[in-house]
C-alpha cells in the first residue's frame, strides 16, 4: 500500500534573467564598454547613437568637469542638517579622467619558453626545460627536488630521464632572462645574484646567505656579528648589499599571460562650493539604440523563422538598453547614500574621518538587497580630489572608543600605521606596545586585533622591522 505524505516548504527561485542582471550589475565601466562592443558586433539590430560621447580611448578617457546639465532633483537631497550636500551631474568633454594601470601587457612565461625554442639543444633537453618552466611557482622558484622531477618527466613523456639531465636543464634555465629562474628558494636566488661578485663584501654576504640566512631574515644581528666577528658597520654594508638584490626572479602577476588593464573610475566626485558633486562616468560608454527601420524591413522581407530570430535579437537589445539604464539608476542611488554617510571623509580625504559603514546600512536606506549593494561597489572606483578609491574600501565595522563614540576600523588601522611610522626602527614596537599606545589614545583594542590590522596593512612584525 502506498504511503502519501505532504510537505510544505518555502523555496526561492531566481530566474535566468535575474541572474543575468546581477552579473551585469557587477561589471565595471571598462567591462561594460567591452560588453557593449560585443553586443554591437553580435546583434545586427543594435547601432550607435549619434553622440560625441561615443569615442572611447583605451589609454586616456576624455571627460569633463562636472556641469549642471542633469541634476537629479527628484531625490531627497537634503541631509539631516537641512543642507544640500551632494549633487549629480553629467560629464562633458574637457578634463582628463585619471586611470590606474594594473598589469603590463606581457607574459614572462611565454618569453622564457620562446627563449628555449631558440637554444641549440636536443629535442629531449627542450622538453625537460619546458616541463621545469611549467613547474615554477608564482615567484619563479622551483620548489621540487631534481630526482623527483626526473621521475615526473619520465612518466609524463614515457621516456627515461636522469637526474643529471634535470640539473643540467636547471642550470640552462637560470641563464635565461630573467636570470635566476628555477632557483630553489630566496636564499639560493640571492646567492645566484652574487655568484659573479668576488669582492670582500660580496664574499661575506655569501657566507651569511649560505649559513645564516634564517638569522639574517629574522634580524638576529647580534648572533651574526658575534659568530662571524663582524663589526656593526660591516654588517650594515652587507645588509645594504643584500637588500639591493631582487627577492625573487618573477613578479607574481607577470608569470601568467595578461593583457594591459586599467582601473577606470565609475564615479567622479568633486567638492563644490558648498556641496559634494558626483557623476557617473557614463560618457565613456557607447550610446546604443535599436535600429527600428532595419528591424521592420527585415521582418517584412524574410520568413517566419527569420522573423523569430529578429524578434529574439530585438528582445536582447531591449534588455541590454534597459539593463544599462537600470544599472545607472542603481549606482546613482548607492553613491548618493555613501556620500551622505561619509560626507566628512569625502570633504577632507582623511581616513580617520571615515565612519563605520556596512553594506546593510546602504541597502536599508535605498531599500535594496545587500547583494545588490555588494555588486555595485565591488570592483568600482571613484575619482576624488585626493585620488582614486575603491568603493569597497569605504565599508568597515565599528569599534567603540572609551568616550563612547563609535569609529571605523579603518581609522584604527590608520592610527596603527602612524604609530609604526614614527617608531624607532632600531627598537620597533611590539604588537603589545602598540596596543597600549592605542588604549592611551582611547582605542581599546586587543593585541590579536592589532596583529590582524597590522597584517592587513602589509606591515611586518616588530622583529622583522628591526634595522641596525
Amino acid at each position: 500500500m502506498l504511503n502519501l505524505t505532504q510537505n510544505t516548504k518555502q523555496q526561492l527561485k531566481i530566474s535566468s534573467k535575474q541572474i543575468q542582471w546581477l552579473n551585469f550589475l557587477q561589471h565595471s565601466t571598462l567591462e561594460l564598454h567591452t560588453k557593449i562592443e560585443e553586443a554591437l558586433t553580435e546583434n545586427p539590430l543594435l547601432e550607435l547613437e549619434e553622440s560625441p560621447n561615443n569615442e572611447f580611448d583605451d589609454d586616456v578617457l576624455n571627460a569633463s568637469s562636472l556641469s549642471e546639465k542633469s541634476n537629479f532633483k527628484d531625490w531627497d537631497e537634503i541631509d539631516e542638517e537641512g543642507s544640500s550636500n551632494y549633487n549629480f551631474t553629467e560629464i562633458n568633454s574637457g578634463s582628463s579622467i585619471e586611470t590606474l594601470q594594473l598589469r603590463q601587457d606581457t607574459s614572462l612565461l611565454d618569453d622564457v619558453l620562446e627563449q628555449i625554442h631558440h637554444l641549440n639543444i636536443s629535442h629531449k633537453q627542450a622538453e625537460i626545460c619546458r616541463y621545469i618552466i611549467h613547474s615554477l611557482d608564482e615567484h619563479g622558484f622551483l620548489p621540487y627536488e631534481s630526482d623527483d622531477l626526473a621521475d615526473d618527466i619520465s612518466f609524463a613523456h614515457n621516456t627515461f630521464v636522469e637526474e643529471s639531465e634535470v640539473k643540467e636543464a636547471i642550470l640552462l634555465i637560470q641563464q635565461l632572462e630573467p636570470q635566476g629562474l628555477a632557483s630553489k628558494n630566496p636564499a639560493s636566488y640571492l646567492f645566484f645574484q652574487l655568484k659573479s661578485n668576488f669582492s670582500s663584501l660580496a664574499e661575506k654576504s655569501k657566507v651569511i646567505i649560505a649559513q645564516y640566512f634564517q638569522e639574517f631574515a629574522n634580524k638576529q644581528f647580534d648572533k651574526i656579528m658575534r659568530e662571524l666577528a663582524l663589526s656593526e658597520d660591516e654588517l650594515q654594508e652587507i645588509q645594504k648589499l643584500i637588500l639591493s638584490l631582487n627577492v625573487h626572479p618573477l613578479h607574481a602577476k607577470l608569470l601568467t599571460t595578461s593583457s594591459q588593464e586599467y582601473v577606470v573610475p565609475d564615479y567622479i566626485i568633486i567638492q563644490g562650493m558648498n556641496q559634494l558633486e558626483a557623476s557617473l562616468n557614463s560618457s565613456s560608454l557607447p550610446k546604443i539604440k535599436i535600429n527600428e527601420p532595419v528591424a521592420k524591413n527585415l521582418k517584412q522581407q524574410f520568413s517566419q523563422n527569420a522573423s523569430s530570430f529578429i524578434q529574439q535579437k530585438v528582445t536582447q537589445a531591449e534588455w541590454l538598453i534597459q539593463a544599462i539604464e537600470q544599472r545607472e539608476k542603481t549606482m546613482q542611488k548607492v553613491i548618493k547614500t555613501i556620500l551622505r554617510l561619509q560626507k566628512e571623509y569625502f570633504q577632507s580625504g582623511d581616513v580617520q574621518l571615515l565612519k563605520p559603514m556596512i553594506l546593510k546600512d546602504v541597502a536599508h536606506i535605498i531599500d535594496m538587497d545587500i547583494a545588490t549593494v555588494s555588486r555595485v561597489t565591488s570592483g568600482k572606483y571613484a575619482q576624488t580630489p585626493f585620488g582614486l578609491i575603491h568603493l569597497k574600501d569605504l565599508f568597515s565595522e565599528a569599534t567603540q572608543k572609551e568616550d563612547g563614540n563609535w569609529v571605523s576600523n579603518k581609522s584604527i588601522q590608520q592610527v596603527i600605521r602612524e604609530i609604526i611610522t614614527s617608531e624607532n626602527p632600531k627598537i620597533p614596537l611590539s604588537d603589545s606596545q602598540i596596543t597600549d599606545i592605542l588604549k592611551e589614545k582611547g582605542f581599546p583594542t586587543a593585541r590579536r586585533t592589532v596583529a590582524k590590522y597590522r597584517e592587513q596593512l602589509g606591515i611586518l612584525p616588530a622583529q622583522l622591522r628591526k634595522v641596525l
